[in-house]
């Protein structure tokens, strides 16, 4: 008869396995490497899906931070961090390279996650493991041609994209992120530019809260209710309340805080809250009596994402009120059953909107609060992730309907933010938490 400690069903998994599985995770990413010319880069997709309907998927690049080998490239570095391995160093070297000799200034975006920028929060990381000075520069130049492509208009600046965080208005984080590592005011310059313009599109409530709304979520899925708000981190008030918050960091003008104050306001009056627990509705809507049932748990929409901000707030103010919030988004996750329950605001396995995200909101919490839960949690919520992959000769992946209303688009994705790479990424940022080892974070965790 077989001992059952043994039977891998009842194995309790150890920090070695997150990493095992990550460096499983690359096995299977090189099955999807791409030769141009005299570079590589990897798919944005494994293919498996229909793709059918999915415009927002055709959109990805091959080159950025979410979807793209810049993406795919910081995952190597964190990899090579962990193992001390000099393969994958290599590997996000070729990343590097491709990116720095395929670049066309043509149709820049500025920001973060889909644009050049978020291509130098790699090259700046890769230059700290190299000591190649043309990744810093690539880092640097990344957010003067962003500024050169931007329109001038009526003292502000801004290009032709969504200004909300997820989209151009995290360009506003970067310039701040190089005013640091640079010493050079004009990168807080930039960032004043662009973020007095956001700052435009603000809504004043009576009760002295602010709100920013920039689309109607039904104009883009028909089946939402029209008229709601997207409030969270990655298209809403959130969002705009961390750079608010960094732009206060970096220049202590209060008129900043004091806006980024009355935005967090907003979120927590219109949070629901349940004894120790608080959670943002994905869609908020401001008419009428019903409300709009769907809460997303990660980051683009959800706790994960409104403790970042929560995090920052606390770290620029000392203020104990937006740490206690943080610990209250926390707990809303733990009452909406992440480690076990799936639900229509978490289907996914990834960073943006998925397991994956939320594993880094505890990893983060390991280290922000004194409190054994978060290590508890984060390993619960570890190997769910380690379930829910799909294993075989190829490597290890995780298969998702990444558009959450087109369910029939199911695909293994390769990239950082929407795909296996990210779901690695976090489980090398759980293991270096539990080893002690300093692991490179994605750019929303990088302190």
């Amino acid at each position: 008869m077989s001992d059952p400690v043994k039977i891998s069903v009842y194995r309790k998994n150890t920090a070695s396995d997150y990493l095992e599985t990550a460096i499983d995770v690359a096995r299977w990413i090189k099955k999807y490497e791409v030769i141009k010319g005299a570079y590589k880069c990897w798919e944005i997709s494994s293919g498996a899906g229909s793709k059918e309907g999915d415009d927002l998927a055709q959109k990805m690049t091959d080159r950025s931070i979410y979807s793209g080998a810049a993406g795919v490239g910081l995952f190597f570095i964190q990899l090579y961090e962990a193992t001390e391995n000099e393969k994958y160093l290599d590997e996000a070297i070729q990343a590097g390279e491709y990116l720095l000799n395929t670049f066309n200034e043509n149709n820049i975006k500025p920001g973060i996650h889909g644009g050049l920028t978020g291509e130098g929060f790699f090259t700046e990381a890769l230059f700290k493991k190299t000591g190649d000075v043309r990744y810093h520069e690539y880092a640097i130049n990344a957010g003067d041609i962003v500024y050169k492509h931007a329109v001038r208009e009526n003292g502000y600046i801004h290009w032709e994209g969504l200004v909300d965080y997820m989209g151009d208005g995290s360009v506003i984080a970067y310039w701040l992120y190089l005013a640091r590592i640079t010493g050079k005011q004009r990168y807080v310059d930039y960032a004043k530019e662009f973020l007095d313009y956001i700052i435009t599109f603000k809504t004043d409530n009576e009760d002295g809260t602010t709100y920013w709304k920039f689309f109607d979520i039904h104009d883009y899925f028909p089946e939402l209710p029209a008229g709601g708000i997207l409030p969270n981190f990655a298209h809403g008030t959130a969002g705009i309340v961390y750079l608010l918050t960094l732009y206060y960091e970096t220049t202590k003008d209060e008129k900043y805080l004091e806006l980024a104050k009355a935005g967090f306001r907003f979120l927590e009056n219109i949070a629901i809250n349940n004894d120790d627990a608080s959670i943002v509705p994905y869609l908020y809507l401001p008419e009428g009596d019903n409300n709009f049932d769907v809460f997303y748990l990660s980051m683009c929409h959800g706790p994960a994402g409104d403790a970042i901000v929560a995090k920052e707030l606390y770290k620029a103010t000392k203020d104990e009120r937006y740490l206690q919030f943080y610990k209250r988004l926390s707990n809303a996750l733990d009452r909406a059953g992440v480690t076990y329950k799936r639900s229509p605001g978490y289907w996914n396995d990834c960073i943006c909107c998925g397991s994956a995200g939320v594993l880094l909101h505890f990893v983060d919490g390991i280290g922000l609060i004194k409190d054994e839960s978060y290590k508890t949690r984060a390993i619960g919520v570890a190997d769910k992730l380690l379930g829910d992959a799909f294993k075989n000769d190829e490597g290890t992946r995780w298969y998702n309907a990444w558009t959450r209303v087109l369910p029939w688009n199911v695909d293994a994705h390769i990239g950082l933010y929407l795909g296996s790479a990210g779901a690695a990424s976090a489980l090398v940022s759980l293991y270096g938490a539990l080893e002690g080892k300093r692991i490179t974070q994605i750019f929303e965790f990088n302190d």
